[in-house]
């Protein structure tokens, strides 16, 4: 059952028992120069506003946005959809031996790592296939061709950092390379670098690093792309004392060096690819080989929200696009394009949680500063899925528990820490640009009301006069303490 509208109604928040935000001896997050908020906590049991401050006004809530994007893909999809990774033999088989390519189709599958690689190598090794005489062919149609939103596109052709990720609908580690590193065997002699879990022949390493004492490494670890030909350099010191540690870098090619990352996995298991790494659709009429089904979504969602991962983020929009884009049409090649599903998350909002007041939404991560929403909108999509018993299980886990995982794991430090541990279930937001930004919302359970939904969203307003991101934070943080203690 969905809350009515009229339970959001400014002018019902006396009527409710609201906290007066202008009464300084209630004021729960003082504002300090420089800054905006949007702020509402209210009781889920009964609506009643606990505190709200311009709880109306549109903010920046960077990837607070990923409440939105996950509420809107749990809806259309169901918290045990899962996306299907096909793979298809592109000629007849004779003994042990496919006489063609090997072609895969992607689905849009944010999720396939590592393991899921391991287990289809395992499996097309009990199969009997040992060899593919033809070449590796990668089917991306289902999404356009636009591999970053606009938020990252200035990044693409210089960043290497992993959150700047190239998309495509056959994604292999969320499209980044895992580096391994770990110390020689004397002081001063090489560290001992590799790709995780296997090499990567067409990949080359160049390998500055050595080893040094103490158990803190300092490693630096670049991508160099160059046409489709990608190279890492990885430079720095590598402690005698330290773990074997990993970096992820992103791909700059994700159809060869995704192909590449496979192509290991089936060499480790005895199967040989003789062509090479190819990209085009998968003809029509081809025998189905193998189906690599992911990880449900709701557990996928729990990696988008605990880790604030943007490249699941763009990945699911994409894919929200192609099975859901405007006026209904049946997915399609190409249909799979951001602005597809941006449009499917509006929809939701305005048909499913009832939003009709004003609203930006231009990425579903929340990497894009245009994203607009006010405090008030976010608590209508907390209280609808708490009202989506079929969803709301998934919705609440997918959250960083306050002091104890992801996102939220090192906040709400001090002496006052117990009283708040593991009974915030929220979505943090961070951005440092054009202006700061820090957004937290989400659920806490509280000893007086029950649980309540809460939005806290705050804005500098110039680049030369602004608090923190890092002062934001430690205000939410007592904010949130006093929350508990004083209201």
């Amino acid at each position: 059952m969905r809350l009515p509208i009229s339970a959001f109604l400014p002018g019902l928040f006396l009527a409710t028992g609201l906290l007066n935000a202008a009464d300084s001896n209630l004021k729960l997050m003082p504002k300090v120069n420089g800054s905006q908020e949007s702020i509402l906590i209210q009781r889920l049991s009964d609506n009643k506003v606990i505190y709200e401050s311009d709880s109306q006004k549109v903010m920046i809530p960077a990837s607070v946005s990923k409440i939105i994007t996950s509420a809107a893909l749990l809806h259309y999809f169901s918290p045990a959809f899962t996306f299907k990774t096909r793979f298809y033999a592109g000629g007849a088989r004779q003994g042990d031996t496919i006489q063609g390519p090997l072609y895969i189709k992607g689905d849009g599958d944010p999720f396939i790592t590592n393991e899921k690689l391991w287990q289809l190598a395992a499996d097309l090794k009990h199969m009997g296939i040992k060899n593919f005489a033809g070449d590796l062919v990668i089917d991306n149609s289902l999404f356009d061709k636009e591999n970053r939103d606009d938020s990252r596109v200035d990044s693409a052709a210089s960043s290497s950092n992993a959150y700047d990720a190239p998309l495509s609908c056959f994604g292999v580690n969320f499209n980044t390379l895992p580096i391994a590193f770990a110390p020689g065997r004397s002081l001063g002699s090489p560290g001992l670098v590799s790709f995780d879990p296997y090499p990567l022949p067409e990949l080359p390493i160049k390998n500055s690093t050595s080893t040094g004492s103490g158990t803190k490494s300092s490693i630096q670890a670049t991508r160099s792309s160059q046409g489709n030909k990608t190279s890492i350099a990885v430079s720095g010191t590598i402690a005698s004392q330290g773990p074997i540690s990993k970096l992820y870098r992103a791909m700059g090619d994700p159809v060869q060096e995704g192909g590449a990352v496979l192509l290991s996995f089936l060499n480790e298991a005895g199967i040989k690819v003789r062509g090479k790494i190819k990209e085009a659709p998968v003809p029509a009429g081809l025998p189905l080989l193998y189906t690599l089904e992911s990880y449900n979504l709701g557990y996928i969602v729990h990696g988008l929200n605990h880790f604030s991962n943007n490249f699941i983020a763009d990945m699911l929009v994409k894919r929200l696009g192609a099975a859901f884009p405007e006026r209904g049409l049946a997915m399609s090649e190409g249909s799979g394009t951001l602005e597809n599903g941006v449009g499917a998350i509006e929809r939701f909002l305005k048909n499913e949680v009832g939003i009709q007041d004003r609203f930006e939404i231009f990425n579903g991560s929340g990497l894009d500063h245009r994203n607009r929403f006010s405090a008030m909108q976010m608590i209508k999509v907390l209280s609808y899925m708490q009202n989506r018993m079929d969803l709301f299980p998934e919705f609440l886990a997918s959250f960083p528990a306050s002091g104890w995982s992801g996102t939220l794991e090192n906040r709400f430090k001090g002496q006052k820490k117990s009283l708040i541990e593991g009974v915030v279930r929220a979505k943090t937001g961070t951005l440092s640009q054009p202006v700061s930004v820090s957004s937290l919302a989400g659920y806490m359970g509280h000893p007086k009301h029950g649980t309540l939904a809460f939005a806290i969203l705050n804005n500098g307003q110039s680049a030369g006069n602004q608090p923190t991101v890092v002062e934001f934070r430690r205000r939410q943080d007592q904010a949130l303490l006093r929350l508990i203690e004083e209201f």
